[in-house]
């Protein structure tokens, strides 16, 4: 998708942005949070890069889902990093203190690295020019522009470009610590490779009331540091066990729509609940039940990344789930999930997942948090053969038109560059040693008595590693007979 030099542009994007509403670029609240445009200037292997996030204009919902490609190093967990600073500053300037620390920045050695020539070798060497990270979106319902900068020669990153993204975000902050204010506020997350098993330092318990809404501010708390924090999850998981005790046996709607999400994306999923004999979270998948730690690592992980998106939406916007109901009969997902809106970032979307789920974890996150923006890698081309040519932006090259009817064999050569995907890597090398064998038995028949010692120990060798192949062997030791079996060697001359 490389449209110009220094920009990744996906073709749909333009269009998208170009057909909107009026009232979606001035301010909209179904916009609240999201990230059009990345511009990176000097930041890790990126001198100068666009990239463009559209916005669905087929969809009445705010969500949308965008999957980086592209071969290892072309920068798809640097973007993602890129957008986390990008998304730090809903954490710049925050109402709780425990918040502080939550936020990401830009890093002095985070710049670019150049290959400069010092006497008999090269060494790398810092871009003599700023770093910055320059985003374009919604924040809170206004189309706006905000970036930090590293310049040249300083220490202190500079955030005078998120001014008036900041006044917005602090203002939103105060408006909700009213009473009676329900404000609209965004869930952002980060989840990396190894979201569900990074160690992770012990938090500060937040002193919370039991009506939930002073600690809504707990939604923000380490989520850009790419984990998932398991001890949190059990811990939500058990609190909303004990209410349930204390509600004669019901669960708390807050609950239900946590349990409702993770339903509709982890495949045969039935139920959840809280074990104090195991002191475990206990899910029930395809009529079996298992404490969390039984679960193989595909649902484990697919399980604590949906079940934390969700608890933290119930956590950041509590107003949106009454204590009567969840949804209504037009719309029966619970509300706080179809209009709590964000941006969540996924390294490695397909990280242990059966390719089965692969094909399905896409729509599904889609169905689930529909006012989401998504933004995540992956190496499947199971994941890419579920996409609309809207959703895929190839780091390498231009997507092509409607992955989804391509075959997986042709995904992986034309867009992921497998040579043969169709077999494995040591049927191709047999191929290769056969070929080889039968050029040089041809050699060696046209070669002089003296030469064939030589011949046959090259013949000898080319076919050794494939021992364990009868058939195989049987073929070429066929084929020498026919070749070579009359002649004979030099070492068979002399006895």
């Amino acid at each position: 998708m490389l449209n110009r030099p220094g920009s990744v542009v996906n073709s749909f994007a333009t269009q998208a942005l170009k057909f909107l509403p009026n009232n979606q670029q001035q301010k909209n609240p179904e916009n609240n949070m999201r990230i059009d445009r990345l511009e990176l200037r000097n930041f890790k292997k990126f001198e100068k890069q666009i990239f463009e996030f559209p916005r669905s204009i087929e969809s009445s919902e705010s969500g949308s889902f965008h999957v980086l490609i592209g071969a290892n190093g072309t920068g798809k967990t640097s973007i993602l990093d890129a957008l986390a600073i990008a998304l730090g500053v809903w954490l710049e300037k925050v109402p709780d203190s425990l918040l502080a620390n939550s936020h990401r920045r830009l890093k002095a050695d985070q710049k670019r690295l150049i290959q400069v020539e010092g006497g008999d070798r090269i060494q790398p060497q810092q871009a003599a020019d700023d770093m910055s990270i320059q985003a374009n979106g919604s924040i809170l319902g206004n189309d706006l522009t905000w970036s930090q900068e590293l310049p040249v020669g300083k220490r202190n990153v500079s955030n005078v470009g998120s001014k008036e993204a900041r006044k917005l975000i602090w203002n939103a902050y105060q408006n909700s610590q009213e009473k009676g204010n329900n404000v609209l506020l965004p869930v952002i997350a980060y989840y990396g490779a190894g979201r569900a098993w990074l160690p992770h330092n012990k938090r500060t318990e937040y002193k919370a009331k039991s009506n939930g809404k002073s600690n809504r501010w707990e939604a923000f708390y380490d989520c850009l540091n790419e984990r998932i924090r398991m001890s949190d999850l059990g811990s939500w998981f058990r609190k909303e066990a004990v209410a349930r005790t204390n509600r004669n046996g019901t669960y708390r709607p807050g609950f239900d729509a946590v349990l409702q999400a993770v339903l509709k994306v982890v495949p045969d999923s039935e139920s959840i609940h809280y074990d104090d004999d195991f002191e475990e979270i206990m899910i029930t998948i395809d009529g079996n039940t298992q404490p969390f730690s039984n679960l193989s690592a595909g649902q484990q992980s697919l399980f604590a990344l949906v079940a934390d998106i969700a608890v933290k939406m119930v956590t950041q916007n509590n107003f949106l789930v009454p204590a009567d109901q969840l949804g209504d009969e037009d719309q029966p997902l619970a509300r706080v999930l179809t209009r709590t809106p964000g941006v969540v970032l996924i390294d490695e979307l397909d990280v242990h997942l059966h390719p089965k789920w692969q094909q399905s974890v896409v729509d599904s996150l889609c169905e689930a948090f529909p006012s989401i923006q998504f933004i995540v890698t992956t190496h499947s081309a199971f994941v890419i053969q579920s996409l609309d040519e809207s959703q895929l932006i190839n780091l390498e090259g231009q997507p092509v038109p409607n992955p989804g009817n391509l075959s997986v064999e042709t995904i992986a050569k034309g867009l992921m560059g497998v040579e043969r995907p169709d077999v494995g890597k040591r049927y191709r090398q047999a191929v290769e040693a056969a070929k080889h064998y039968l050029i040089t038995l041809d050699e060696a028949a046209k070669a002089p008595d003296e030469m064939l010692d030589s011949y046959e120990k090259q013949l000898a060798e080319a076919i050794e590693p494939y021992a364990d192949n009868p058939a195989f062997q049987a073929f070429l030791e066929l084929k020498h007979a026919m070749k070579l079996g009359g002649r004979k060697t030099a070492s068979e001359g002399n006895d």
